[in-house]
């Protein structure tokens, strides 16, 4: 009897504890940017909110943060991004510029100011890495169904990261990154190679959204082959364990998204980027 006391007692407590820390937890920003070489700067901005309040409930309520002063900065200039409505996005909100554009070997710094917050954060682009091949094979698992291999041209005196993100032309309307995309060198097998799947769609519903690994003969598949750093890889090499894990329905992801924002959550990465087009269909008949 004593003991289911103390047990219940310990629960009691246990309940509490979390109930006030719930209460007690701080919103925080959240940032979502990237830069490429030749591109310009894309940040969105958005807040967290515990799902103990009743601001989940409210339908009226938004996380999108349409209101904050966005500057980007690559030692020469500040320019400060501009907030705009792009339904290619989620949320569909982002600040961008036309005055900046990524140059490999740069430094670009991000301020963030909302309210009385100032988050900031710093990512170099590398400089840009190119393929050694890329062939496109029937895939033994799928009938009329086909695979985009790369082939890699790795320096093995140098410590590199790497990333590939997709684009089906004329039915996506952004590049993704594709699913297990990101590459530590020191992963790369004998033959440095790697099968480049399709770019991870979240948030969306249907059967012609529904992912599948493989590429269809009449798919012409825009290619981004991107370098990048130490930092940036550990990002989106969390991310695809955290896809890969919430598939599945007997384990829970618990995953913490690492972040190199000071002052809030997030990311802010550089990308050197080499862009490739493949036509499934001609490259059959080669």
């Amino acid at each position: 009897m004593c003991n289911r006391v103390i047990y219940g007692l310990c629960l009691m407590l246990l309940l509490a504890c979390c109930r006030e820390e719930y209460q007690e937890s701080r919103e925080e920003i959240v940032v979502e940017g990237w830069i490429e070489s030749g591109g310009n700067p894309v940040v969105m901005l958005s807040r967290t909110f515990t799902v103990t309040t009743k601001e989940e409930t409210d339908e009226g309520e938004s996380i999108v943060l349409p209101w904050g002063k966005v500057t980007v900065s690559d030692g020469t200039q500040s320019v400060i991004l501009t907030g705009d409505y792009d339904e290619r996005y989620f949320p569909p909100y982002i600040y961008s510029t036309s005055r900046i554009k990524g140059v490999p070997g740069r430094t670009y710094r991000l301020t963030v100011e909302y309210g009385d917050r100032v988050l900031t954060a710093q990512t170099t682009i590398p400089m840009p890495d190119s393929l050694e091949a890329l062939t496109v094979t029937p895939c033994a698992e799928a009938d009329s169904m086909y695979q985009i291999t790369a082939y890699y041209d790795d320096d093995p005196s140098t410590k590199d990261y790497y990333l590939f993100l997709a684009r089906i032309f004329n039915r996506e309307t952004r590049y993704y990154p594709s699913l297990l995309g990101v590459m530590d060198d020191a992963m790369l097998t004998l033959h440095n190679r790697q099968v480049v799947q399709p770019g991870i769609h979240m948030l969306t519903t249907g059967d012609e959204h529904r992912y599948r690994p493989y590429f269809h003969e009449r798919d012409s598949v825009q290619l981004k082959f991107a370098r990048i750093d130490e930092t940036t890889y550990n990002i989106h090499k969390a991310y695809n364990e955290m896809v890969t894990l919430s598939s599945n329905p007997l384990f829970a992801s618990d995953i913490s998204m690492p972040t190199n924002i000071q002052g809030g959550l997030g990311f802010w990465c550089g990308y050197a980027v080499t862009r490739y087009n493949v036509i499934i269909a001609d490259s059959i008949r080669k």
